[in-house]
């Protein structure tokens, strides 16, 4: 019923001229859709791809609340090489990870459940990014030196995952993979995680990259994107409204010696 009652949204590619010496690439996504009034509501998707041949994720330590590593997002960023990230996973109210955390080798928290950590986000030193369901994942297997947990998926195989929450509506980060090389993170306009995961699945929504699996971070107030733009001018920051206790970020593979 959901797909159908929003059958009328209109996807719209924004994407800005790309600079030569990007390595990234960068879309923007207008969605429109028509309300019951006849009215039209515009909502902004942004996303930042890049070639996991060639980057690789990071997570980046906050600390906690009353102490924090950095000022901001894009501070971290600046401080810890990586071209693009945004905020990360989920955190309690002692300002501790939900689930658990890996940066830089450095364990912390525990590997939990429940859907809010249905999902496990992972790099391996040097070796690629994984996105990964909770039940996949297999430390000794993978070895990860950089690793979050998040949920809900929005996506899996690439159609929307069933009974995700019709309400409230916000502002939401998530992390996507086109099933090989290409992953990017993204930040949206105000969505309810059904509407996300709806158009996060169309065919019409990324048609050079069609998304295998989409993962939900921690949204609201928590979310915030960094990217440099190359030479196209100053990069790109939208930070969190507050403290959050991890990043993640997208920096250069290290080449092989």
């Amino acid at each position: 019923m959901a797909a159908a009652a929003h059958a009328d949204w209109k996807i719209e590619d924004q994407s800005p001229a790309q600079s030569a010496d990007s390595p990234l690439v960068i879309e923007k996504k207008v969605i429109t859709e028509a309300g019951e009034t006849g009215f039209f509501s515009t909502r902004r998707i942004d996303l930042v791809w890049f070639n996991a041949s060639e980057f690789t994720l990071k997570v980046i330590d906050n600390g906690p609340m009353a102490t924090p590593n950095y000022p901001g997002l894009a501070a971290a960023m600046q401080a810890h090489g990586c071209l693009a990230g945004c905020n990360g996973g989920f955190f309690l109210k002692d300002h501790a990870p939900s689930g658990l955390m890996i940066a830089d080798g450095t364990p912390l928290g525990r590997f939990g459940e429940g859907a809010l950590l249905s999902g496990v986000l992972l790099s391996s030193g040097n070796h690629s990014p994984y996105l990964l369901r909770r039940a996949e994942y297999d430390g000794a297997k993978y070895k990860a030196t950089d690793l979050i947990q998040a949920g809900p998926f929005l996506v899996d195989q690439g159609a929307t995952v069933r009974g995700l929450s019709p309400e409230n509506s916000r502002r939401r980060t998530f992390v996507i993979h086109d099933g090989g090389k290409w992953f990017a993170l993204g930040l949206s306009d105000p969505f309810t995680l059904a509407e996300l995961g709806i158009i996060l699945a169309r065919d019409d929504f990324s048609p050079s990259h069609p998304i295998y699996r989409a993962l939900n971070l921690d949204g609201g107030t928590s979310s915030g994107l960094y990217y440099e733009r190359g030479g196209a001018g100053e990069p790109l920051r939208i930070e969190p409204y507050k403290t959050v206790r991890n990043f993640v970020g997208i920096i250069p593979r290290a080449r092989p010696r």
